[in-house]
């Protein structure tokens, strides 16, 4: 499938081409290594409806595996400076973090940085991937639940907040 092609189509629509992608995705006919060769022809917008369709295959509770190199390609775009690319980024590193637990150092790092971000939705997809993250065994007793709890306890948002506190009492945190 030709990703870049259909995403520079005048009459295709956002949803349309998520939904094709995602197809692509799920079917094994979407090359990655091709998208990311012609990356520099698309707008951030555009990655950002990508990055929902990988998001909407990660999400599924049966879905294909995916490699490693879609959450590098996630990763990529966490400190975008597309709040929709930050968003989507956060949520399919969520998604695929315990396929791959020992993967997910840069993204921490950078997930991190984005819980201070002044946009919700931002914050709220850093919440959603960290929360996910602290729950793995690599995860549940290092340094960074203490960090997810700082960052809990400061949250004015409730949608952001209650991210945290289902993985904090998950892992009998508070």
């Amino acid at each position: 499938m030709d990703a870049v092609g259909l995403l520079k189509q005048k009459g295709i629509k956002k949803l349309e081409a998520r939904e094709k992608i995602a197809a692509a995705i799920t079917d094994g006919s979407f090359s990655l290594g091709e998208l990311q060769s012609r990356i520099g022809e698309l707008k951030e917008k555009q990655i950002a409806t990508v990055l929902e369709a990988i998001e909407e295959v990660t999400g599924r509770r049966e879905r294909p595996a995916l490699g490693v190199e879609y959450l590098r390609f996630a990763e990529d775009y966490i400190l975008s400076e597309n709040n929709s690319c930050k968003r989507e980024a956060s949520r399919v590193t969520g998604n695929m973090a315990a396929d791959y637990p020992s993967e997910l150092d840069g993204a921490v790092e950078a997930l991190l940085r984005n819980t201070g971000d002044s946009g919700t939705v931002v914050r709220w997809g850093s919440a959603y991937a960290l929360s996910r993250i602290i729950i793995l065994e690599r995860y549940r007793d290092s340094a960074l639940v203490q960090k997810v709890k700082a960052l809990y306890e400061a949250e004015q948002e409730n949608g952001v907040k209650n991210q945290y506190k289902k993985a904090l009492r998950r892992i009998k945190a508070i």
